[in-house]
């Protein structure tokens, strides 16, 4: 079952990686999208060091209930199960982006800054706005090149 959990997540992310990459309009996407995919990340950000789950479902897609994450979950996936994880930000994000999609790359980090949690967050642009529709974690394969 977990073989094909990894299996699942790496073709979600190379069909995701496709789109953001050359299924999406053939035109270079606005740069004006970068500013607010930051904001999102950054307000993603503070919701979460707060644990405040109104501020994480505002930035939620609903979309995201159709796969079973929520605001909870991504609490639990970051904290842990027994809530041991010390939260202080996402680390060195690196943003790939489409006018419809868009994919950051970082690291979950406590105040040591390892980066040994990789993380990939999935934001679409719905009604002008971006919103978070998937997360999931990078396995050791997929791993980006720092």
């Amino acid at each position: 079952m977990r073989k094909t959990c990894a299996k699942y997540q790496i073709f979600v992310t190379a069909v995701m990686l496709a789109c953001l990459l050359g299924c999406a309009e053939q035109s270079t996407p606005s740069r004006d999208h970068i500013p607010l995919i930051k904001e999102k990340l950054s307000y993603l950000q503070n919701g979460v060091l707060t644990r405040n789950q109104a501020v994480i479902d505002s930035v939620l897609s609903v979309k995201i209930l159709d796969i079973g994450q929520s605001s909870d979950s991504l609490l639990k996936f970051i904290y842990g199960a027994d809530n041991s994880f010390e939260f202080e930000l996402f680390g060195e994000p690196v943003i790939i982006y489409t006018d419809k999609f868009a994919m950051i790359e970082c690291y979950l980090m406590d105040s040591t800054r390892v980066k040994n949690r990789p993380l990939t967050l999935l934001f679409s642009y719905d009604n002008e706005i971006w919103l978070l529709s998937r997360f999931e974690k990078r396995g050791a394969g997929e791993s980006r090149a720092d």
